[in-house]
């Protein structure tokens, strides 16, 4: 860094002695700082005539070209712009630049309240919308992404419309939702378009989340929304277009002549235990039962099913103010083809932000959200059958027509299942749509010149509803009858937060915080109906002939909660902040219904101590210390009492039967976060925040297991605790800041640790594709425990695991092999969660060009391929596809070989689960590329424009892993056919290439 710097500096310099031959007088000056050091790197140029620029020597001393009078403009990284104006006559010139301490008086959100960001004590990231507009995309959580440390974005699902899974500082709770608590300009909930977002604050430790209590287990982002920022009326238009194309990672399917090569393997001369094998491909065999004219079809069933399909994204907002309105409005049209057959999603969304002053100082506050989407799902099955379904066989007919398949068709079908997807999906429907409405009211009202009322209000209502269609002429399971299930629900609440703010100094003190209360409601409708029996081209519920099944539900949760905070300051260098909410929750008894969540944190602005005020290598430090708790009861309704159901019948009346066994003494899981940090820049150039945390979670909301007598299997209880410890870096760095180029940094890292502790027992929870994954005391969350592949017998072509042989105190002794998976010894594997995480991301900025270059990487996880299992199956299952071997895979074929795959005559149990297919998670995703030009500024104003700025950009450009599979991006999110870490045929990722024009007028 050094180095570059001096490199730059010797190149301005060459251009400043350049400008001493150019015509004109010599102006000569010096920059200094305030206390008269001379300042190096400041750029000056002549006002309006930025070819002009010169730099600053080492000494300070710098040289330009003028003539006549003139102004001079400039301007450092950390200092205020200066122009001083020059008369004709004047030969020298002093420049005297001040600090620029914006970046300390910066308003941070911190909640229900706000504070200079030079104030703060607890660990947050702000990200502006500028380093938002990256990646274009619906969700926040894909823009967010390897931009926050210590924040986790897993895109598991490349389907139009889907979200992100969300995890701030690793998982900290087994039953829990992980996700974070999302805020809305100020407001718990609510709904947003990410075009009318102005920036998102990531509230990580419980010295910033405690005052959210029970709702602030995963931590806080908070959304604030665009709102008038100058007097003059602003409009702005921008537009974005392109294409999307399925990633299908590094698992590559075989075409119909692979295939066929692949499997004269199944066909060779070998019986394990027989004395006479030739181990020599039967070629008679194989081709009676293979034809050679099979390898006149070639059906690439990726290609078939998935396209590559459009991206539409269209904004206008229009803001302004009067003397006594500020109003915001924006208008989104987003609209998502999907990459796979007949799906898509469309979502529009209108947004007003009003802000109206009575006085001065009363001020009220208008906001409406509405929003609505449409598209269309998909049948897992078809993506399955997509990667599984033989190239030999072909779903059209000469007409193009999908041809219809099942088990008693004439012609030969190759694929196992008699299924042909293409049919399936042209004769199915999976639509959903959505509406959402918020209206948020807010009121601040002065009570004294230190105290004032604060009232924030939302009302909200949504509807969702979506529908499975499958016509009676669709093949499979449905048909002749057809299927039709239609879901719909509605949902409406409000939540209301009344606070009164106080605000003042005493001497070298300064003192504000808050008190109140906030009431939160909810009901919550569900219905369904289903049935068969429908007739050709009619997908109504009314005309289901049998089978038919309705079914429903309806909650009402509310929260009532009193939150306090306080802050003090002194001297504008030490800060203690504290908080206290309590927390009232209808999901728990009685005797267990409110919970307190109280937070202190400590903050020493040492950069405004005298021994480092006026050093001119740390411009701001800042040491923080925080200790809080918050909780969780986001467990379900009802979990406390003893439930019967009612959905069975005796003598043609309800019947009830035992549900659910009583849990009188079920209470909050509590996360207790201990976190210190500090924040340093140097050189008015570089930033770097540093934290490190030890989180507790107690009291985990478990089902355990329970003895036989007591006649149900499990019990709500709370047992054990999750440990999570870790440590952030965040730096961000301006590398090089000249007249004409820039280049700044972010880089952020996160390291996290978790392991089980307090559990009442060992758990061995079998999941998705019989996939285990061990809970006991002292491990890791999301364990996988399997046995340990040992590849291939070399003598008899027998896949092998490892046996271990432990004393009476649990030590391994010795490792053998076997050919038995049965006595193949249960091992910990590894986890589903990272080692560590981070993003790097450039921006380089010439004249009117710029390029941005985004990573986003992820070390240490595991993930058990479950696809491998069917597409790298030994030959166990002949009539699904198999992908093309990777380099350096042998199959066994005689004795003595040393193979990497099992003899597909020797293969018993080789495809169970086993480290065979578990496979390492690491990778690093270069996220974005986006390189754009902003037009001249005379040639828009000739267009009576304010700015246009035109780019292009791909995400998801290209993913260096290790990782054999459609991509290593795999959900961490448990549920009841979904094991974390466990991948199988998804929606695959997509990769996008967009054409983007922004107009300001």
């Amino acid at each position: 860094m050094f180095n570059l710097k001096k490199l730059l500096l010797f190149l301005l310099l060459v251009v400043s002695c350049g400008n001493l031959y150019a015509q004109g007088r010599v102006l000569k000056g010096k920059v200094t700082e305030k206390d008269g050091s001379a300042l190096p790197g400041v750029v000056i140029e002549i006002k309006g005539n930025t070819k002009s620029a010169v730099a600053s020597g080492p000494d300070g001393f710098f040289s330009i070209n003028i003539n006549g009078a003139a102004t001079l403009v400039a301007h450092s990284i950390g200092y205020t712009t200066q122009a001083i104006n020059v008369t004709e006559s004047q030969k020298n010139i002093t420049i005297v630049m001040q600090a620029d301490n914006q970046q300390l008086s910066e308003i941070v959100i911190t909640g229900y309240a706000k504070q200079k960001k030079g104030n703060l004590t607890s660990a947050i990231s702000v990200v502006s919308a500028d380093k938002l507009k990256d990646v274009t995309s619906d969700d926040i959580g894909a823009m967010l992404q390897g931009k926050v440390a210590g924040l986790q974005v897993v895109n598991s699902s490349g389907a139009p419309g889907s979200a992100s899974e969300i995890r701030l500082r690793g998982v900290s709770s087994v039953n829990a939702s992980q996700s974070p608590l999302f805020v809305v300009d100020g407001i718990i909930g609510g709904n947003y378009d990410p075009n009318d977002v102005e920036s998102v604050t990531v509230l990580k430790d419980a010295g910033a989340t405690a005052i959210y209590g029970s709702q602030a287990n995963g931590g806080v982002i908070i959304i604030t929304t665009k709102k008038a920022k100058s007097d003059k009326t602003q409009y702005e238009f921008s537009a974005t277009t392109g294409f999307k194309t399925p990633d299908f990672g590094t698992m590559v399917m075989m075409n119909s002549s692979e295939l066929y090569q692949n499997q004269k393997q199944l066909f060779r001369d070998y019986i394990p235990g027989a004395t006479n094998n030739s181990y020599v491909i039967d070629l008679v065999q194989f081709q009676s039962q293979r034809p050679a004219s099979i390898l006149n079809t070639n059906t690439n069933w990726l290609t078939t099913l998935f396209k590559t399909a459009p991206v539409e994204n269209y904004h206008f907002s229009a803001m302004g103010k009067t003397a006594k309105n500020e109003y915001y409005f924006g208008a989104t049209f987003y609209d998502e083809g999907g990459t796979f057959m007949n799906t898509d999603f469309k979502r529009v969304n209108l947004r007003t932000n009003d802000v109206y002053h009575f006085t001065d100082k009363i001020t009220m506050t208008n906001s409406i959200n509405v929003s609505g989407t449409d598209g269309k799902s998909y049948d897992y099955n078809d993506i399955y059958y997509a990667y599984l379904n033989l190239p030999w066989d072909n779903p059209y007919d000469a007409n193009h027509n999908a041809i219809y398949v099942d088990g008693n068709s004439t012609f030969k079908w190759w694929s196992r299942d008699k299924t042909n997807p293409v049919n399936t999906i042209q004769n199915s429907n999976h639509p959903f749509k959505n509406f959402d409405v918020n209206y948020d009211l807010g009121l601040d009202l002065p009570i004294t010149p230190w105290l004032s009322f604060n009232t924030s209000n939302r009302l909200s209502a949504y509807y969702a509803y979506s529908s499975t269609y499958y016509s009676p002429a669709v093949e499979g399971f449905y048909h002749g009858t057809g299927y039709l299930n239609n879901q719909s629900s509605f949902s409406y609440g409000g939540i209301s937060t009344n606070l009164f703010k106080f605000n003042f100094q005493f001497g070298k003190s300064a003192l504000n915080g808050l008190a109140g209360v906030e009431l939160e409601g909810s009901e919550n409708n569900y219905m369904g109906a289903s049935g068969k029996g429908l007739p050709l081209g009619l997908a109504v519920l009314d005309v289901v002939s049998n089978t038919q099944t309705v079914n429903g539900y309806y909650n009402t949760p509310s929260i009532l909660s009193y939150l306090s905070q306080i802050n003090y300051s002194y001297l504008g260098r030490y800060f203690l902040s504290g908080s206290f909410r309590t927390d009232g929750s209808s999901a728990f008894p009685p005797s267990n219904r409110y919970a307190s969540f109280p937070s202190i944190s400590a903050g020493w602005l040492a950069s405004n101590e005298d021994f480092l005020k006026d050093s001119h290598t740390v411009d701001n430090l800042k040491l923080r210390l925080s200790y809080g708790i918050t909780g969780t009861q986001d467990i379900g309704a009802g979990r406390y009492l003893g439930l019967y159901s009612l959905n069975t019948q005796y003598n043609s009346a309800v019947g009830a039967t035992p549900y659910q066994l009583e849990s009188p003494n079920l209470t909050w899981e509590s996360k207790h976060q201990l976190d210190a940090g500090f924040d340093i820049g140097l050189f008015h150039r570089i930033n770097i925040t540093v934290d490190a945390y030890h989180n507790i979670t107690k009291n985990l909301l478990l089902q355990v297991a329970q003895p036989l007598s007591v006649g149900f299997e499990t019990k709500w209880e709370n047992k054990g605790q999750v440990l999570n410890n870790g440590l952030e870096f965040a730096i961000n760095s301006v590398n090089i800041k000249s007249a004409n180029f820039q280049w700044t940094t972010d880089f952020n890292i996160s390291f996290n640790n978790n392991k089980l502790q307090g559990f009442p027992s060992t758990v061995v929870s079998t999941g998705a594709s019989a996939v285990s994954q061990i809970y006991r005391n002292d491990g890791n969350l999301y364990e996988f425990y399997m046995p340990k592949w040992e590849g291939v017998n070399p003598q008899t072509g027998a896949p092998q695991w490892e046996v271990e042989t432990k004393d009476s105190k649990g030590n391994v002794t010795s490792k053998s092999v076997t050919s038995d998976y049965a006595s193949a010894t249960l091992e910990e594997q590894g986890s589903a969660l990272p080692k560590y995480q981070g993003g790097f991301n450039n921006e380089f900025k010439y004249k009117k060009f710029f390029l941005r270059v985004n990573t986003y990487f992820v070390y240490g996880n595991k993930i058990y391929n479950a696809n491998l299992s069917e597409v790298q199956n030994d030959g166990s299952e002949p009539y699904l596809n198999q992908i093309v071997a990777p380099k350096g895979t042998i199959v066994w074929s005689h004795p003595g070989q040393i193979a990497t795959d099992p003899s597909p005559q020797n293969n018993t149990n080789s495809t169970s689960p086993s480290t065979r297919y578990l496979k390492d998670g690491s990778y690093m995703s270069i996220r974005n590329l986006a390189l754009g030009y902003s037009l001249p500024k005379s040639l828009v104003q000739r267009l009576k424009l304010a700015d246009i700025n035109v780019s292009v950009s791909a995400d998801n450009v290209y993913t260096f892993t290790h990782y054999l599979g459609q991509d290593p991006a795999t959900t961490i999110t448990p549920g009841s056919f979904i094991t974390p870490g466990v991948a199988d045929f998804k929606y695959p990722d997509n990769r996008q290439f967009l054409l983007n024009i922004n107009i300001k007028f």
